[in-house]
């Protein structure tokens, strides 16, 4: 039945991507009686707003402003219709025009104090406004990830609500403790394309841009019914910006010291880190491309802790101008990083074990993407994106030199149609091949993953939408057991005032095995692990109730109270009949509760600002009705900021971590962090100071014998040009 299955899902992808080949050869353009022109402006300055983004409601038209703040978006017909003016900065705008009378539109779109969720694309793989999604969506912009001066995206991330981090291992709401790098419940896109590892199902936040960010999105909890696999704790799509209509070209240096404790002190050598990094966009002709090259390297604030990375990334956008471009990016990096597994002792928690000193990890990967739209018109939509993610590691253990090579291959293929103002209706397939190599997998696998869905968007009144959807997930290795998994979701929004929205969703979500967890068959850390072919995916079910507040233009509240239970949690576990050997297993039946929430305020406009974050967690293993491993009940973050972000502090706080895997009598307690920065703008060129970990506090970063950095300052110098 399943290999019935499978056979006719390939038949039907292969026929899709067939179809979407032959029509790319002659896009097709929205075909409209008349269209909709105008320009959008600053209301207090007057000044054009570029980039802004104008939609159609109800439809796939849209356009981006010029530098003008001109724009031109056709329209599916004469008559009525309503646009939506979104940009970041500015009160989100709804007008409605009456085609083949109004003439050249004038939009003054009103400024906000601070930065909140707007425009998102992830939570229904269309342009819609945040407050009708039924799930509950954090967005960080490209602006703030600039102002918190940082060097990767997971220096940020854990500002944003729901969001929290271990020992490096990002966690939406508790879904995730420690998996060490084989196997995450969170699935990180860029720009709509699976940017996980294709032997861990890991994330490199290494290799993922910073400079060019337009915004990132976070989709909270289950939300496998559109995205698949790993989607079991949420969804990341980090989406970066077209290229500048005028070359522009900025360089970034940044060079910082650690501030090791003296009685923590390893060496006599200055701890450092630096970086520089050129990105240069521009047009040529009618394609627009940015190209960029960073390299950066540090010796760690621990011993054996040393880094050294390279980045190159090139995006191209063509037609340029073309409200619906298709994007075609490579990315490239290369990581030299030396291991630290655990401390000496706890006197000296800087240091590794001698027989240790030395060992290494090489890492390579290359992403190529394609994002094309051969099809818009006012009623439809094809959008395609094929891939490929090519990985290779190489250990240089003192105990072990495995290496693996991997390469996925595999498309998306989404038809979103708009038959009426009541339906928007997706659907759509995936598919994708991944082969292996290496010398501590048993049996190297080949990896074969296909799916369809669907979801219907239904808008019941102007103040009540609802959205239903459905998924079918196939996933095979070789050698191993299969899965046939379908996850429905079901979500409803209320706008109860132009203020406040509330909203709920059940859905189920699934998390396929990487192939580390399934055939892993090495030693390394001194424990043997073994393959484990019967190994079954992981699955969850999800409800929660949610609200947004405009309490006034000073002050934005977001809340979610959220509950899943999950299915076959894969852990590391001694295998049967032998406590001294691991294999990872089905072993883990758990409940995840808790709620978070998000405060913005501008207290003193455009002069102080204050932003926080809660999330809350109750978790419970329930074959041994103990916490999950790893999650602390109370996490809160909060930023007290001035002069537009010029001056910040930033407080991060923990609870006293509940269970861990290994050495439960060890010493845990809360962790309170505090980073301050500074900046200023001058003659085009952003020059910002940073001290982390300001109080110099000694802790435990989640995992066990783990230590967290200690203080570092850094200096970052930013010229545009």
């Amino acid at each position: 039945m399943a290999a019935a299955v499978a056979a006719g899902f390939r038949r039907c992808l292969a026929a899709g991507v067939a179809l979407a080949i032959f029509l790319a050869g002659a896009p097709l353009a929205a075909q409209a009686r008349d269209a909709v022109r105008g320009h959008v402006l600053d209301a207090e300055t007057g000044v054009p707003v570029s980039g802004a983004t104008v939609l159609i409601r109800n439809s796939p038209l849209r356009a981006t402003t010029r530098a003008d703040g001109g724009f031109e978006v056709a329209s599916p017909a004469e008559g009525a219709l309503t646009l939506v003016v979104i940009a970041q900065g500015f009160r989100t705008l709804e007008l409605d025009v009456e085609v083949g009378r109004d003439g050249n539109l004038r939009i003054m779109l009103q400024r906000q104090l601070f930065d909140v969720p707007e425009l998102i694309v992830t939570a229904s793989r269309a342009h819609a406004r945040s407050g009708e999604a039924p799930v509950s969506v954090a967005v960080m912009s490209g602006e703030e990830l600039r102002s918190r001066d940082i060097v990767t995206l997971d220096e940020a991330l854990p500002f944003a609500q729901g969001v929290i981090f271990n020992s490096g291992q990002m966690d939406i709401r508790g879904a995730t403790g420690i998996a060490r790098g084989v196997g995450s419940r969170v699935l990180m896109l860029l720009d709509g394309h699976r940017v996980l590892s294709g032997v861990g199902a890991s994330i490199d936040f290494s290799g993922l841009p910073v400079l060019d960010v337009e915004q990132i999105e976070i989709v909270k909890g289950p939300h496998s019914t559109l995205w698949g696999t790993n989607a079991l704790g949420g969804v990341v799509n980090v989406i970066t910006r077209r290229p500048s209509a005028e070359p522009e070209t900025i360089v970034r240096g940044y060079f910082g010291l650690f501030d090791t404790p003296t009685r923590h002190s390893f060496t006599e050598d200055r701890l450092s880190r630096e970086g520089l990094a050129l990105q240069h966009s521009r047009r040529l002709g009618n394609v627009g491309t940015t190209l960029y090259l960073g390299r950066e390297g540090s010796d760690g604030f621990r011993q054996n802790g040393a880094l050294n990375r390279w980045r190159v990334r090139f995006k191209a956008v063509f037609p340029a101008d073309s409200p619906n471009p298709w994007d075609v990016f490579v990315n490239w990096s290369r990581k030299d990083e030396e291991e630290f597994f655990t401390w000496l002792s706890a006197d000296r928690p800087l240091e590794v074990d001698p027989t240790e000193l030395g060992d290494w990890i090489r890492t390579d990967d290359v992403v190529f993407g394609v994002t094309a739209n051969p099809i818009v018109t006012p009623k439809h939509r094809l959008q395609l994106r094929p891939h490929v993610y090519h990985a290779r590691s190489q250990n240089y253990f003192h105990d072990n030199e495995d290496f693996h090579r991997s390469t996925r291959v595999g498309t998306d293929i989404q038809w979103s149609l708009f038959p009426n103002r009541s339906h928007a209706l997706t659907i759509g397939g995936e598919g994708a091949m991944t082969g292996v190599s290496s010398n501590f997998l048993a049996p190297p696998p080949d990896v074969r993953d296909l799916a369809v869905f669907a979801q219907d968007e239904i808008a019941f009144s102007d103040r009540v939408h609802g959205s239903v959807g459905l998924r079918l997930d196939y996933h095979k290795a070789s050698a191993a057991m299969r899965d046939l998994v379908l996850n429905p979701k079901l979500g409803l929004v209320f706008a109860a005032s132009e203020r406040l929205s509330l909203r709920t969703s059940f859905s189920r979500g699934y998390r396929s095995p990487s192939v580390v967890e399934q055939f892993t068959s090495t030693t390394q850390f001194g424990f043997r692990v073994i393959p484990n072919p019967e190994l079954r995916g992981e699955s969850a079910w999800a409800r929660e109730v949610g609200a947004t507040l405009h309490l006034s233009d000073r002050a934005w509240v977001d809340a979610g109270f959220f509950w899943s239970e999950y299915t076959d949690l894969i852990e590391p576990t001694p295998a049967p009949n032998n406590i001294f050997t691991f294999q990872f297993r089905n072993v883990a039946e758990a409940m995840v509760r808790g709620i978070d929430a998000g405060l913005h305020l501008g207290v003193i406009p455009s002069r102080l600002d204050f932003s926080t974050t809660y999330t809350f967690l109750d978790t419970e293993d329930h074959a041994t009705g103990r916490a999950l491993p790893y999650r602390s009940r109370h996490n809160l973050t909060a930023t007290i900021s001035g002069w537009r972000q010029l001056v910040a502090i930033d407080f991060r706080h923990r609870s006293r971590v509940q269970e861990v895997l290994a050495f439960p009598l060890d010493d845990r307690a809360a962790i309170t962090l505090v980073d301050i920065r500074v900046g200023t703008r001058i003659l085009g060129t952003t020059v910002q100071a940073k001290i982390e970990n300001l109080f110099q506090t000694t802790y435990v970063d989640v995992q066990e014998r783990s230590p967290g950095p200690s203080r570092s300052f850094r200096l970052t110098v930013t010229p545009r040009f």
